[in-house]
């Protein structure tokens, strides 16, 4: 009885010996597996799309379940090795996290850039088949072919900028009963293009220059209040008759 119970112990023994060895095999294969799934991403040539991010993460996710499955049962050098890895691969993470938001931004950038340049290329595109009658409301402001579909003024210095704002004001003033509401929109494209002319020039714009250009644009600014809504108005009161 005694030798049975014996015999029945050491094999119980050596099934939990074997159950162990077979726990640690898996555990040092999971983790070598881990390990070389890690070096494959790192030596692969890097596709920064979140496409292929997500394939790369899920790859390593199911391998790091696997491997701390038993991890319990490696040896500390395994251990190491293991960690090792994991550490290896969060910065392999963070890097190819880091310039899909750099291309993210990039795109988004691109993106504003071209449909600013678009912007551009429909405002030109508008002020180059301008009608006769905006040619025609230019040549009154500034002059007989000062300005064209380009919308350029760089014909506008310091020396003859106050004249420019001259001409312009005083033939608002003069016409600001016969302006419609295209007029004065036109009018106002027209203003704010000058004053940035003027920016330009104003570091070599004389002093009284300068204020008497503030005067003329105060000018400017009360005439546009008082008659650019009547004309709105008048137009509205027309369209309802």
């Amino acid at each position: 009885m005694k030798k049975s119970n014996l015999i029945f112990t050491a094999f119980v023994f050596m099934g939990l010996v074997s159950c162990k060895n077979n726990a640690t095999d898996e555990a040092k294969m999971d983790a070598t597996n881990l390990s070389m799934y890690v070096d494959s991403v790192e030596k692969s040539t890097p596709l920064y799309t979140v496409e292929n991010w997500t394939t790369l993460d899920n790859g390593y996710q199911e391998r790091a379940m696997k491997a701390e499955k038993n991890a319990a049962t490696l040896e500390a050098a395994d251990k190491e090795k293991m960690e090792a890895s994991k550490a290896k691969y969060a910065t392999l993470k963070a890097n190819y996290e880091a310039r899909l938001k750099e291309q993210e931004a990039s795109s988004q950038t691109k993106v504003a850039t071209t449909e600013a340049e678009l912007q551009a290329e429909k405002d030109k595109n508008k002020m180059a088949t301008a009608p006769d009658y905006r040619m025609a409301l230019r040549n009154r402001l500034f002059g007989e072919g000062k300005i064209g579909a380009d919308m350029k003024f760089e014909y506008v210095t310091a020396a003859n900028i106050l004249g420019v704002y001259k001409n312009f004001v005083n033939n608002v003033a003069e016409n600001k009963s016969n302006y419609s509401r295209e007029d004065w929109d036109e009018i106002k494209v027209l203003y704010e293009a000058l004053d940035t002319r003027k920016n330009v020039v104003e570091k070599d714009l004389s002093g009284p220059d300068n204020r008497e250009i503030a005067g003329l644009k105060i000018r400017f600014a009360t005439i546009k209040a008082t008659h650019r809504g009547g004309s709105k108005g008048e137009e509205n009161k027309d369209a309802k008759k």
